[in-house]
């Protein structure tokens, strides 16, 4: 592989670790069952996302792009849809936000099995609008890289290994009764923080072009 496909990978990897670490779904499914399930709930519904991020990495990188360009109709639906969803979450945040309850971030109010958790997780991830959207947009720039195919595998195993990563430690983090009293007392600006960051990526999707 040259070295300018491992610059188109290795800043497609970074694009791939901010946008993942940034608020979405599946971040709020992952800290919500920490908190209401504990850690091995939590850790499945993390096996889940990543299960999840693998399949749409494999999807964008190997034709997710050229179905859109065949179809463009489909793109502007998902673009759409993906916008109301995320503001849906975000004023659903900035409302609990100001009434001072729990919002996006809740603990379940029962406890998941593990396979209900991954299949949470695997389920969360795939319908996500945030990771359709995403790898949508990634997947002309990976596949501009020219590497070989077996190296765009491996970069799709990488992305699911990053996701398990970043949403572990989110898992461990809000598992933990510092966490949670650290969340309880300052969840208020959490949820604002949650909804605010929701409200503007979804009014964003909606007036781009």
């Amino acid at each position: 592989m040259s070295a300018d496909s491992f610059s188109i990978l290795f800043t497609a990897w970074v694009m791939l670790v901010v946008a993942m670490a940034a608020p979405g779904p599946n971040l709020v499914a992952a800290a919500s069952t920490a908190l209401g399930s504990g850690r091995r709930a939590g850790f499945a519904v993390v096996c889940g996302i990543a299960s999840g991020s693998f399949l749409w990495a494999l999807a964008s990188s190997f034709g997710l792009s050229v179905v859109f360009t065949l179809h463009p109709p489909l793109f502007l639906i998902l673009k759409v849809g993906g916008g109301l969803y995320l503001c849906y979450l975000g004023l659903r945040a900035l409302l609990a936000a100001w009434r001072n309850v729990p919002g996006a971030i809740r603990a379940d109010a029962g406890a998941l099995s593990i396979r209900a958790g991954y299949r949470r997780g695997l389920t969360i991830c795939l319908l996500n609008p945030k990771s359709a959207l995403f790898w949508a947009s990634i997947s002309a720039f990976v596949l501009s890289s020219e590497a070989p195919s077996i190296v765009i595998f491996e970069f799709c195993l990488v992305a699911g290994l990053s996701s398990c990563a970043i949403y572990g430690t989110y898992v461990l983090l809000f598992s933990s009764e510092l966490a949670q009293r650290i969340y309880r007392r300052a969840m208020r600006w959490f949820e604002a923080a949650f909804g605010l960051f929701f409200v503007l990526v979804g009014g964003q999707l909606l007036v781009s072009r």
